[in-house]
């Protein structure tokens, strides 16, 4: 484990400042218009079944709440997100007051706003899970569980038979996928050229092998057999974002040279997605820090070897 590296030679004024911006991730991936075959609809959190509010034979329209997720493991998770959101919303409360009494700044308070958004993000995504929907009108062909049972993620609860037209399937991949909630609108783009359809997400229908989650979309224009690209935005955040060429990859853990009051060091961040010539931080730096992105690997690499000493 290397701890903060000083480095010995004279840093160049190659550095930039890294800022809070607003930033709308856009998660896409492959997807195909799927004929009216039976939709299976599966659990999206572990708990119990608590409530059923169809039977078999009845039609359902898309959207419709099937089935209600509760028990001690849902309780104690939404508890668990209700507070997160209620402390990240006292903490950017206090910050403001801070911030109105000159006692702190633009940069914190922005900060503290970017975590009562993604609290509240993680809780109004988890009480959508507990809600099961039908992604399409039809009606409902069986029921594989029944008021009182205990559930995993993926696990089936019940099969629709649409009654026509056709609905979305795609695989998103990555974390954010996690906070997906019925209801978000995305755009479906068929690889033939023709203009994107707006579609809407209606429930997950499992996760595949390699991680990519599988998600029914439903919309008013689509035609069977398409295919194309399914691109979904997430809510607004608020992120840092650092030059990526001031990344440095060091046995499988990234670094950055940050430039401040104790001189020019090293710290590990963590980052996420890179987007073109920009890396968000997802820890290690706050807004307002200086961050060496000219020759920032050589800076690193000389800090290393200042901490070694020739044999004798």
């Amino acid at each position: 484990m290397l701890a903060a590296l000083a480095v010995i030679a004279q840093a160049p004024s190659g550095w930039v400042t890294v800022q809070a911006t607003q930033q709308a991730p856009v998660l896409s991936g492959f997807a195909s218009v799927q004929p009216g075959t039976p939709v299976t609809i599966t659990a999206l959190q572990s708990g119990m079944l608590a409530s059923l509010s169809v039977a078999p034979g009845e039609h359902v329209q898309p959207g419709q709440t099937i089935a209600q997720l509760g028990g001690p493991q849902i309780e104690a998770a939404l508890a668990t997100a209700q507070g997160a959101s209620n402390a990240a919303n006292a903490g950017l409360a206090a910050e403001q007051g801070k911030f109105a009494d000159h006692l702190s700044t633009q940069a914190a308070v922005a900060q503290a706003k970017a975590n009562a958004q993604a609290a509240r993000a993680n809780l109004a995504a988890l009480q959508a899970a507990t809600r099961l929907q039908s992604p399409v009108a039809g009606q409902v062909q069986s029921l594989a569980a029944g008021p009182g049972a205990a559930l995993q993620p993926g696990q089936e609860v019940a099969v629709v038979q649409p009654a026509s037209g056709v609905w979305v399937k795609a695989v998103l991949y990555g974390s954010q996928a996690t906070t997906f909630s019925p209801g978000m609108a995305a755009r479906f783009t068929p690889a033939n050229g023709q203009p994107a359809e707006p579609v809407t997400l209606r429930g997950v229908q499992g996760t595949q092998p390699d991680g990519g989650l599988v998600l029914a979309f439903s919309g008013a224009a689509l035609q069977p057999g398409e295919a194309g690209t399914l691109s979904l935005s997430q809510p607004p955040r608020q992120v840092l974002l650092v030059p990526s060429e001031a990344l440095v990859l060091d046995d499988g853990r990234w670094w950055v040279m940050l430039h401040d009051a104790k001189g020019d060091h090293a710290v590990q961040v963590v980052p996420g997605d890179t987007e073109g010539v920009q890396t968000p931080i997802l820890s290690g730096l706050k807004a307002g820090d200086q961050v060496i992105v000219q020759d920032a690997a050589l800076l690193y690499h000389r800090g290393i070897a200042a901490q070694y000493q020739p044999p004798d």
